[in-house]
């Protein structure tokens, strides 16, 4: 059984978001196939992309006032992986606001940066 590091922050973020951006649109993208393994998950995740699934997808999304923006939620130290990299390179390029996080602090220091109010 795999442990979950990155469900609690992600929870976490939403309910900081959904309080601090009352009228926000938030949306948390399931990109992830939990426990399943071989065959199975080869057919829901070719289904998933034929679906129009982006591998790499920001876990949070956040559409507030005309912003646009995206929060990769990481545990710990965690990187963005390289798809996810891209894709956050990609939703810059086409104006929008794109972090990794960790935390509800670091979310909030990146509303803050971006000069969200």
């Amino acid at each position: 059984m795999t442990v979950d590091r990155e469900g609690p922050i992600q929870r976490a973020i939403i309910a900081y978001l959904s309080l601090r951006l009352p009228r926000a649109m938030i949306h948390a993208s399931p990109n992830s196939f939990g426990d399943m393994h071989g065959p199975a998950v080869a057919r829901q995740v070719a289904k998933a992309k034929h679906n129009g699934m982006k591998p790499g997808w920001p876990d949070v999304e956040v559409f507030w006032r005309g912003w646009a923006l995206f929060f990769e939620v990481k545990a710990g130290n965690a990187k963005a992986r390289g798809d996810q990299a891209a894709v956050g390179a990609a939703l810059v390029a086409n104006g929008a606001y794109w972090a990794v996080v960790n935390s509800v602090d670091m979310a909030a220091d990146k509303l803050m940066e971006w000069g969200v109010e």
